[in-house]
């Protein structure tokens, strides 16, 4: 778990100073402008990414009956990833495109309602025009993102945040071999580890 995390900026790098498990972990991020037109693009997937699963927790699915249970706001959610979620939009400024299998049962405004009630508004007005990447029946995660570039990909940097589970067919792809790809644990989720992949990522186009 983070302890804490104090940011200093300077004129070239923001050092992230991260205190985790009695030990000091520091991560620098060098700054990095983007205009409109080449925003980055994230693919943001929700289990094991942002959201843990350990037996027994709340998910996807809880939060669409008639009366959840209140503290579902605070825990559904995984602190220490949506703290490294926040570094990346802070930083690197990317439209976020939903990967998550939980657009098999909500529609954006349900999504959003989500977001609103977690205090995560800001992933609502970060979403790209062309918002979700969905699986069609049969696809794996692979095809749902290659379609979606085909469709809409205007030569953006990108980085895929997923895991081994639900990650189908991305696993030794073309976009994981490019270090495309962030599998993250379903122990611990995004990391703030994960930050020098995602900016050699965000900050190189694709060939």
């Amino acid at each position: 778990m983070v302890d804490n995390i104090e940011r200093e900026e300077g004129v070239d790098s923001w050092l992230y100073v991260v205190g985790k498990g009695g030990k000091l972990v520091t991560c620098t991020v060098r700054a990095y402008s983007l205009t409109v037109q080449t925003r980055p693009l994230v693919f943001l997937d929700f289990d094991e990414v942002i959201k843990l699963n350990p037996e027994g927790s709340l998910g996807g699915y809880d939060v669409l009956a008639p009366n959840p249970p209140p503290e579902i706001w605070d825990e559904l959610f995984h602190q220490p990833a949506i703290e490294t979620l926040t570094v990346v939009l802070d930083r690197w400024s990317p439209h976020l495109v939903i990967t998550t299998s939980w657009l098999r049962f909500m529609l954006r405004d349900a999504l959003e309602y989500v977001f609103a009630k977690t205090g995560l508004e800001r992933l609502s007005r970060e979403l790209h025009e062309a918002w979700e990447a969905p699986q069609n029946a049969r696809e794996t995660r692979l095809g749902a993102i290659d379609r979606w570039l085909v469709a809409h990909h205007q030569g953006e940097p990108y980085v895929i945040l997923d895991d081994d589970l639900s990650g189908t067919g991305l696993r030794g792809s073309r976009h994981a071999r490019a270090g495309r790809v962030i599998f993250c644990d379903e122990m611990t989720g995004l990391s703030l580890s994960h930050l020098p992949a995602i900016e050699k990522a965000l900050t190189k186009k694709p060939r």
